[in-house]
């Protein structure tokens, strides 16, 4: 088994918007995305097994056991949002060529849904903590681009976005499908609540979403409490003499 798609139900949506965002650093895209199934109800309508997640099981809190796989959902419009799917999961392949093949089959089953818009949502690693996260964007045309600057998001001119944060708009180009990636400000060094709350209030301004942020907000707050402690104990360290042949550490400045 390289990959497998489970299709569980067949929704029917009209022009589905495609949310997606899986693990990676600060959890930034998949905390924004868990919130969005929360908040949104939304439904599993399919699951994807691969062989090349890593080889091991999911415990639950009711004691039963699983494998590692990644799920799409569905969120039917109301007057407050259009119809949605979201995808998210346990990890993101080991290997680049699952991460290409998965990307190419996600996008598939969801433009046979009727899907025209694919957005990812990751982190913007800086390596430094701040108090109000930025929200930086690429898209997969000029225009796009340009309505995300209008959001208030910074545009990208240079950089990568790894994983399949990035490759799936970059599959969602070549299908002819519009994409855009959204990624929060972090320090890359813990879970960041407060990026992902930045990310989402961009994207609900995008698709006029009305987001409850409050369990958001609480964890936001959590992780600030954290920044403080570990902002604390870098000053502390920082009054320490750099001993002889000793360069201080540089924070890492890339983008995932």
């Amino acid at each position: 088994m390289t990959v497998e798609i489970r299709i569980l139900q067949k929704p029917g949506l009209n022009n589905p918007i495609l949310i997606c965002g899986l693990p990676g650093s600060g959890y930034v895209g998949k905390l924004a995305v868990d919130h969005l199934v929360s908040e949104l109800d939304a439904i599993p309508i399919g699951e994807v097994y691969s062989s090349s997640f890593p080889p091991q099981i999911i415990i639950k809190p009711d004691g039963t056991s699983e494998l590692m796989k990644n799920v799409l959902y569905a969120v039917t419009a109301n007057q407050s949002r259009p119809d949605l799917l979201i995808f998210t999961g346990d990890s993101q392949p080991i290997s680049p060529d699952a991460n290409y093949e998965i990307s190419e089959r996600v996008v598939e089953v969801a433009h046979e849904l009727g899907t025209e818009t694919v957005f990812t949502l990751a982190a913007y690693i800086t390596g430094a903590f701040v108090k109000e996260p930025k929200v930086y964007g690429t898209a997969t045309s000029v225009d796009f681009a340009k309505e995300l600057e209008r959001k208030g998001v910074v545009k990208m001119s240079e950089g990568t976005i790894t994983g399949m944060n990035g490759v799936l708009i970059g599959v969602a180009k070549k299908k002819g499908l519009t994409g855009a990636s959204l990624l929060g400000e972090t320090s890359g060094y813990i879970i960041d609540a407060k990026a992902s709350q930045a990310v989402l209030v961009i994207l609900s301004q995008l698709l006029s979403i009305k987001l409850n942020l409050a369990n958001l907000e609480s964890r936001a707050k959590e992780t600030e409490s954290v920044i403080q402690t570990i902002e604390q104990m870098r000053m502390r360290s920082q009054e320490k003499p750099i001993g002889k042949g000793e360069q201080p550490e540089k924070g890492p400045g890339y983008i995932s």
